[in-house]
């Protein structure tokens, strides 16, 4: 996947119909989810704004889709570039304090989410290098995710560049140094 492929990476931002990216996130969200039960239509939207919603109100730049030739959105990522900054993070999502004493050498976090059928082509690594690139020219010394210990995204993390990590319990924390 490259350039050419007809993808281009946009922040949310930047983008006319800011619903329409939305509903693409939504949806690639809940395609990617391992929660795949919910008890109404009410525990849907708020397991969404759980993970999604501090980022859509608070932090929309540092939101960045990938947004096909026909406008479909074949993955994003959402971003924070300063967690330590951010107590509301910390009551929204499970477990943010875990490894809070390692937010002031990566101080940007982010998530990310890709369609089904665009993985394996080099789309998420694109995303992840856009936000890393965003942050090193904001200054930043590095960026960092948390994810399971045992995941199978963890092998791509460490061929992206995370290579400071932390385990605790079953959550793993990846980092990469952007000041080098």
């Amino acid at each position: 996947m490259t350039e050419g492929d007809g993808i281009r990476l946009e922040r949310l931002t930047a983008l006319p119909d800011r619903g329409a990216a939305l509903a693409g996130l939504e949806e690639i969200f809940f395609a990617s989810t391992t929660r795949t039960e919910f008890a109404s239509d009410s525990d849907r939207a708020a397991f969404l704004a759980t993970w999604t919603g501090w980022y859509v109100a608070e932090a929309p730049r540092d939101i960045w889709l990938a947004v096909a030739g026909d406008g479909q959105v074949a993955g994003y990522l959402t971003g924070c570039k300063d967690s330590a900054g951010s107590p509301e993070l910390a009551r929204r999502i499970p477990k943010y304090e875990v490894f809070a004493d390692r937010f002031a050498a990566y101080p940007a976090h982010f998530h990310i989410n890709v369609r089904p059928s665009w993985r394996e082509h080099g789309l998420g690594r694109r995303l992840v290098d856009r936000f890393a690139e965003d942050c090193r020219a904001d200054g930043l010394p590095g960026v960092h995710l948390v994810t399971a210990a045992f995941a199978r995204n963890v092998e791509f993390y460490q061929r992206a560049g995370f290579t400071d990590a932390c385990q605790r319990g079953p959550l793993l924390f990846l980092g990469r140094r952007l000041d080098t």
